[in-house]
Order: structure tokens, then C-alpha cells, then sequence
């Protein structure tokens, strides 16, 4: 029954914390979806103790309690801390004969004989907390029984996971409207003094037409910060359509790179393109300029002056057309791997030329190539040693 430690659970236990303190689930107030369920539990296994344990360093906290009235109790007082040392199901059919448990506190004063514990297991693999129920008399379970105890778990960690999405959706929905109010308004306040400037200079051509192209210039930012949360909301909303056309994939990204040279020139840095051979493909045109303009355009931004950014395209042994863009910027930690393609993610790269993101281009780039029965991924060395992002599409699509 799972009681056999599992050895990368005991010894990761500051990854395990780190993980428990994303999800922000300590101290918070009492939810009638825990409560439901500690109570349905100690209905269905017939016990007069339920509890769902968060274990923190030092403590063990309840999100939810059946039976009990302390919110808390020493980490060392109870059987939670030694439960999550566990990958299944911790059972202790008697305590008194149990040579751990016999001493603990649950035991001694409350007379506590039978406990069993499920781990709240997150998708990384980290025990946060149990589902667990306790008993002042020996007992055992069936293997239907345990099936059940890991049935309540499994709804648990479902509730934790709906928890925390929700709350990053919430982060993230305020963060994009500061981040797009500010964006908007910058090259909103550029354009009425830039118009004023026209009028004061109409006898100076030269000066009109800079003045006219960075009016263009500031609209068309406007409109790629629109467009990009119009992307995401279809996204979101699974929307995503697709007009397949054959295209000449070699000359799209051309033209995409020729659109971002100059962004290229201000810092100095050369952009390669390696095509041996014109490759055709079937796509929606717009759709993949707009995730090669993406890939390009972050390449540019998270380098350093003076750098090289490749642009490579080719069919693979598979018959997939593979296009990678390589750079010499600031590379990626084994963190930001985890976490890019994720909506608002904030990687450790920083722009290098004061750009700024709304944080969704990446999540928008994974949709839209697997709308296209793509995939895309992300190579680094580490931290300084720059990132290649390589997307792999199917050389023929079906309408």
C-alpha cells in the first residue's frame, strides 16, 4: 500500500515548498467544495476524522476538517509530514503497533488507531498535502477503499488546480490591461504632437515625411497590440480559423525578415537566412507570418547589439518543414523552458532595447502552429548561451 518512501520525494523537499507556495493555498479561507468532500468522505468510509492537510516547513494546516477544531498542529505531531514522504496511499491500520506512530501526539492524547492518507500530488510530481481520514479503532481498507481515498484526492488536487489557474488568470487579466493601457497610450500621446509638428514644419518636406513615417510607425504598434489580443481572445475562446493555401514558405519568411531588418539595424545586429531551396507548404498566410514575425521580433528584442540571428528553414527526414530562429541573446533557464507558451509568462530575459510585451505572444505562436497539426519548442544551453525556437509543420495540410 504504497509504503516503501520514495527517495526524490524526501530529498526534494525545498522544490516541494516552492511548489506549495505558488499555488497560495495556505491560510485561505474555508471553501464549501473542501468541506463537501471531507464531509461525503466521512460519510462514505464511516470515520469520525477527515482531514485535507496542507504540510508547510514547520506545520501542518487544514483547508478543510471533519471532526476537529485546531486549524493547525506541529509538522512533528503529526502523521501528514511522514505521509507525503510517500508516492501512494500511507496506511496505519493499527498505531498502537505501529513503531512510528505509537508516539505521536494524535495517538497519545487523542487515541487515534487508524490512518490512511492519499498525497495531493501536483502534475510535477510535488505532495503538497493528504486526503486523509483517521479512526479511534483498528481497521484496514480494501483495495475498493483505496481506489475511493484516491478518487477523493483526485478531486481535491482538481479544485487546488482550478484554484490556481483561476487566480493566475485573474493576475494575468489585470496585468495585461496595465501593461496594454501603457502601450497604447505611449504611441497614442506621440501622435497628436507629432501632427502638431507637421503643421509647424510644412515648409520643411524632409522633416513632414519623418514626422508622417513615425505617426505610421506609432499606429501600426497600435495595431499589432490589438491584433495581439484579438488573437488571444479567439484563442481562448477556440476560434482559431485557418484558410490553408499553398505557399512559398521561403518567401514569406523573407518578407517577414525584411519588415523586421530595420528593428534589426537600430541595434546593430545582422539576420541571416539559410534557405537552400524554395519550400512549399499549405498554411494560412497571415497566420504564419504572424508567428514567424513573433519568433524574429522576440529574437531582436532579447538580444544584445552587434549580435546574429539565423533564420533557418528545411524539410526534415519526416517530411516536415522545420524553420528555426536562433539567437545570441540571453538564453533560457530551466525555469522559463518550463513555462514558455504560457499565457503572461515573464521569462528571466529582458529586453534589450527597452521594448515591452504584453506577455501573450508566445502562447498565441503554440496555438496557432498546432492549429496548423505543428509543434514548437525551445532550445538552450543556459543562462547567457542564447535560444533556438524551432517549429515543425506538416509539409502537405489537408483542407
Amino acid at each position: 500500500m504504497g509504503m516503501q518512501p520514495v527517495s526524490n520525494i524526501a530529498s526534494n523537499e525545498a522544490l516541494r515548498v516552492k511548489a506549495l507556495y505558488k499555488y497560495r493555498i495556505l491560510d485561505t479561507v474555508s471553501e464549501p467544495c473542501y468541506d463537501k468532500l471531507t464531509r461525503l468522505a466521512a460519510r462514505h468510509f464511516n470515520v469520525p476524522l477527515v482531514f485535507i492537510s496542507i504540510v508547510d516547513e514547520g506545520r501542518i494546516w487544514f483547508k478543510s476538517k471533519y471532526g476537529f477544531q485546531a486549524e493547525q498542529i506541529n509538522r512533528a505531531d503529526g502523521l501528514c509530514g511522514t505521509a507525503i514522504m510517500y508516492d501512494d496511499v500511507y496506511v496505519i491500520e493499527n498505531a498502537l503497533l505501529h513503531a512510528e506512530a505509537v508516539s505521536s501526539p494524535l495517538v497519545q492524547a487523542h487515541g487515534l488507531q487508524f490512518y490512511a492518507a492519499a498525497p495531493l500530488k501536483t502534475k510535477e510530481g510535488f505532495n503538497l498535502g493528504t486526503f486523509c481520514i483517521m479512526d479511534v479503532q483498528p481497521r484496514s481498507l480494501s483495495q475498493e477503499d483505496i481506489d475511493t481515498l484516491i478518487d477523493f484526492r483526485d478531486l481535491v488536487m482538481e479544485q487546488i488546480e482550478l484554484r490556481y489557474t483561476s487566480e493566475l488568470a485573474s493576475v494575468g487579466n489585470r496585468q495585461l490591461l496595465h501593461t496594454t493601457a501603457h502601450d497604447l497610450k505611449n504611441p497614442l500621446t506621440t501622435i497628436p504632437v507629432r501632427a502638431d509638428l507637421i503643421k509647424l514644419k510644412k515648409g520643411d518636406p524632409e522633416m513632414v515625411d519623418k514626422m508622417c513615417d513615425q505617426i505610421k510607425a506609432s499606429v501600426l504598434n497600435i495595431v499589432h497590440i490589438i491584433d495581439e489580443l484579438l488573437d488571444s481572445g479567439a484563442v481562448e475562446a477556440g476560434k482559431t480559423r485557418l484558410l490553408l493555401v499553398k505557399l512559398n514558405a521561403s518567401a514569406l519568411i523573407a518578407n517577414v525578415i525584411a519588415m523586421n531588418q530595420p528593428l534589426a539595424d537600430r541595434k546593430n545586429q545582422v539576420i541571416e537566412f539559410i534557405n537552400p531551396d524554395d519550400i512549399y507548404i499549405r498554411a494560412d498566410e497571415s497566420k504564419l507570418s504572424e508567428v514567424i514575425d513573433n519568433l524574429l521580433n522576440n529574437a531582436i528584442k532579447y538580444s544584445p547589439q552587434h549580435t546574429r540571428i539565423t533564420v533557418t528553414i528545411r524539410t526534415g527526414s519526416n517530411g516536415q518543414v522545420i524553420v528555426s530562429v536562433a539567437d545570441q541573446g540571453q538564453g533560457l533557464t530551466e525555469e522559463d523552458k518550463s513555462n514558455l507558451f504560457q499565457r503572461f509568462t515573464r521569462l528571466s530575459a529582458q529586453p534589450t532595447g527597452g521594448e515591452r510585451s504584453t506577455g501573450l505572444g508566445l502562447s498565441i505562436v503554440k496555438a496557432m502552429v498546432e492549429a496548423h497539426g505543428g509543434r514548437i519548442w525551445a532550445e538552450s544551453e543556459g543562462k547567457g548561451k542564447g535560444a533556438i525556437f524551432n517549429m515543425s509543420l506538416p509539409a502537405d495540410l489537408k483542407k
